[in-house]
């Protein structure tokens, strides 16, 4: 389950877009650095401590910077929350201190403490603290000290008025990262025409927003939406006018602000959205294979979801019929037909069939060598062990699988001649010159 304590009261801070930061405590700046910065961290009192990191990257213009990836450390945890493959959610780590599981079309971090932590894999992330951490946060997201003057603060306590100065301050790589760019990459960072302004502006683009008759009339008391349509209008003019540029926009204020402020608003979007099932205001904790009863009691609030259909359920982000969801084992949920190699020498072949989870005692062959979990394997064929905390990937291009590996492979030439190379594929060549087979 969710941790479900009731907050009297909450803070929270958001990025979105390319990137605009919304600090705990209202302070609205726009930060265009891809390098790896401290978005929020605890520094002040005896609390809990954690940390946020968020680096982020170009994506077309180089005018311009997205969020690519989110770090949370806390309990000794690494977590990432990266545009890619998730692995099977829900889970719990830490003794079930930390839950990690998908709310709409986010992943989500939440700890016994009340730090919650939502990305999209997208543009949007949002954190969100107790007021406990009143005055004990520092970072891009501010002090949470109810006073947005002071919010450029930087690690070394020093407040400035330049943004770029203060979220520079907050880099936590070196100037060697690969894409790290301090400022915007560009000469000048990118700005809008007065054509542009006009345009975007408008009630068929950003200006639906501040529209009185329009679908987000009903959260204009909640929250004024002058600052989202002036966001909203830089992104649509570094992305000349790129629609689904205008849908994120329109998406934050709507889902990510409104939603999570309890304003329900009518459906804003076309009806073909969702391949799937799409509800305005689908719960936000759906059912799935391992919490098969999360939507009773839930803590969160309602917010657009692909919600799966009458006699489907979540099995690791898809919706598959309830007969075919697969197994929780050992802390972790496998997909049904799954097969994984478990342990760190490879000691067990275990087997997900419908809910049930059959293992077997395994072991590599003499020409084998075991990659177990929590090894790592360097493109030069170097093999490490990880020790101390855990390193969670949540998403990533690619992963070495556990399992046992080759140590020896045969290369056979024969014939007018053949070829079988130690990959397995065979070739035919009649050249009568001389070569380097290996």
């Amino acid at each position: 389950d969710h941790f479900n304590s009731i907050e009297v009261q909450r803070r929270t801070c958001t990025i979105s877009g390319d990137p605009h930061y919304y600090t705990f405590d209202g302070t609205l700046f726009h930060f265009q650095g891809t390098c790896t910065y401290v978005l929020s961290e605890q520094c002040g009192r005896g609390l809990p401590y954690y940390r946020v990191e968020g680096k982020n990257e170009h994506r077309g213009s180089t005018h311009v910077s997205w969020t690519r990836l989110v770090k949370v450390y806390v309990y000794n945890e690494t977590i990432e929350l990266v545009n890619g493959n998730f692995a099977a959610t829900p889970f719990s780590l830490h003794n079930g201190t930390i839950q990690v599981y998908e709310s709409g079309f986010s992943v989500v971090i939440s700890t016994d403490f009340g730090l919650v932590v939502s990305y999209d894999t997208n543009h949007y992330v949002r954190i969100s603290l107790p007021h406990t951490y009143q005055n004990a946060t520092c970072g891009l997201c501010g002090n949470f000290n109810h006073h947005p003057g002071d919010d450029f603060q930087t690690p070394q306590g020093e407040v400035v008025s330049s943004d770029v100065v203060f979220a520079n301050s907050w880099k936590v790589s070196g100037d060697d990262e690969p894409g790290c760019d301090e400022r915007c990459g560009g000469l000048d960072c990118a700005a809008c025409t007065d054509h542009e302004t006009a345009l975007y502006s408008n009630a068929d683009h950003c200006g639906i927003l501040q529209s009185s008759s329009g679908p987000f009339a009903a959260c204009h008391l909640r929250l004024p939406p002058q600052t989202f349509v002036q966001s909203c209008v830089y992104d649509l003019c570094v992305g000349q006018g790129y629609q689904p540029i205008l849908c994120q926009a329109l998406n934050v204020y709507a889902s990510h602000q409104c939603q999570q402020n309890g304003v329900q608003l009518p459906s804003w979007r076309r009806r073909d959205f969702c391949g799937n099932h799409f509800e305005s205001q689908g719960t936000g904790c759906p059912a799935t294979c391992v919490n098969p009863n999360s939507t009773q009691n839930c803590p969160l609030p309602a917010q657009e979801s692909c919600i799966c259909n009458s006699g489907y359920i979540l099995s690791a982000g898809v919706c598959v019929p309830h007969a075919e969801c697969g197994c929780s084992f050992e802390g972790r949920y496998y997909r049904s037909g799954e097969t994984v190699i478990l342990d760190e020498n490879c000691g067990r072949r275990c087997s997900c069939s419908y809910g049930s989870m059959t293992c077997h005692s395994h072991g590599c062959g003499p020409l084998e060598s075991c990659r177990g979990l929590g090894s790592y394997h360097t493109f030069d064929g170097l093999t490490f062990q990880y020790p101390g905390a855990c390193r969670l990937t949540l998403s990533a291009p690619s992963e070495w699988p556990a399992g046992c590996f080759a140590t020896m492979s045969t290369c056979t030439v024969w014939g007018d001649p053949h070829y079988i190379t130690f990959d397995g594929a065979l070739a035919h060549f009649q050249g009568t010159c001389s070569y380097n087979h290996h």
